[in-house]
């Protein structure tokens, strides 16, 4: 009898990523599914939480990603260009960091990226601005205090992240934007280490990537 998974696996990829884990035969098993499956059956969550899976496996510590896997990573964002009105705005961050990790710096962008991007702008224009914690705040007070020239809540790639600091680089440079300072709480490691959560490590690449320091 052949076998079928329902669809509520996919989720498991973006679980097993988002703990910092790399279950490879499961990983094998599930692209090769998902592949033979219409995606439009899949809803709005599910494509986003496996496009964000496979980005952060490739470009974490793991590496990974099978030739299946770019072929469903493909898949995932055909769908979601389809359906991008769909997705929330914390879904669409989402896509926004696929798109930052999979993109060429100074080529021309992709009809993709520039519909991920006026989503953000779009939901983000209803937004507030995000509050600053009180560390963070002290963090600001002090370096102003050594007259370092700094800006408080940068926003990146129209949104898809704000960094806590950034102190002024040399303003000429796409390579070289300042130094990026991110007050980060115990939330923003794993448990009992000083190694980053999943979410964490791949804000780091994306921003260095970006010509952050």
């Amino acid at each position: 009898e052949e076998a079928h998974i329902p669809l509520e696996v996919p989720h498991d990829i973006w679980k097993y990523a988002n703990v910092g884990t790399c279950a490879e035969e499961m990983f094998d098993f599930i692209e090769e599914e998902v592949l033979s499956r219409d995606l439009a059956v899949f809803q709005h969550t599910q494509l986003a939480n496996m496009a964000w899976a496979y980005v952060f496996l490739k470009y974490s510590r793991f590496h990974r990603l099978s030739k299946t896997g770019v072929r469903l990573l493909v898949r995932v964002i055909e769908e979601s260009s389809k359906r991008i009105d769909e997705f929330s705005i914390e879904e669409i961050r989402q896509l926004g960091q696929v798109v930052m990790a999979t993109r060429r710096i100074g080529e021309e962008s992709s009809g993709f990226e520039t519909m991920v991007r006026a989503a953000l702008r779009k939901a983000l224009a209803q937004e507030a601005t995000p509050s600053s914690s009180e560390f963070h705040l002290d963090v600001s007070h002090k370096l102003r205090l050594l007259e370092v020239q700094h800006t408080n809540e940068v926003e990146v790639f129209d949104g898809v992240y704000h960094i806590d600091i950034v102190v002024s680089g040399d303003g000429d440079s796409e390579t070289d934007k300042g130094i990026a300072i991110e007050v980060d709480g115990p939330s923003h490691f794993i448990e009992d280490s000083e190694e980053p959560a999943p979410h964490t490590a791949l804000k780091r690449w994306l921003l260095q990537r970006e010509g952050y320091r």
